[in-house]
């Protein structure tokens, strides 16, 4: 099963999302995966193919970290790309990690070494994934970007982290939530 862990955003949220992607969008000319407004989110780590049978260690893992960190804010206000705008593969909307959220990380990722999932290099911002360029990216979308960007904040309430399935279908991917951990509790 293929799994990640992430932060769900409100639906007053992925709105914006949504409007600012069709906006992107509609500035420009590339062929991209465009991310369906019901499943933005921020990742918290991609877990990959992962046993079934983890699952209930897994938990155990992601109850015990909530249970040490409280709920905190994040700011999203501006848009970007990984690698870079002229090379992108990915454009998100993010803003910069929070000494909470990088906490919540590195407890997580503490605990999911302990299980065997290798570390992963964190990236530098938070982030809300709007498309995956499947060729080149359109050589106006740095412009675009910079025009576009920063973006009125969003602040994002960070208060739970879901475990997802992630199933490929011929429309995209669809994501099932396998558990929900609130941060501060005892779920």
């Amino acid at each position: 099963m293929r799994t990640f862990l992430c932060i769900p955003i409100s639906e007053r949220h992925r709105e914006f999302l949504a409007h600012t992607a069709m906006r992107i969008r509609s500035m420009t000319h590339m062929r991209a995966s465009w991310v369906p407004q019901d499943n933005y989110h921020i990742t918290l780590r991609f877990l990959g193919d992962m046993d079934p049978s983890l699952i209930v260690d897994l938990d155990r893992c992601c109850r015990d970290v909530a249970a040490r960190i409280g709920p905190f804010e994040c700011t999203l206000d501006r848009i970007g790309a990984f690698p870079s705008p002229d090379r992108a593969r990915v454009i998100w909307v993010g803003g910069a990690l929070s000494p909470s959220f990088e906490r919540l990380a590195h407890k997580l990722s503490s605990g999911l070494s302990e299980l065997g999932f290798p570390p992963t290099k964190r990236e530098s911002v938070i982030h809300a994934t709007l498309a995956r360029i499947k060729d080149r990216p359109d050589p106006v979308l740095p412009e675009v970007i910079s025009q576009l960007s920063p973006i009125q904040p969003l602040s994002v309430v960070i208060d739970r982290m879901v475990l997802m399935e992630s199933t490929l279908t011929a429309q995209g991917s669809a994501y099932t939530p396998l558990f929900t951990k609130p941060l501060g509790g005892t779920g």
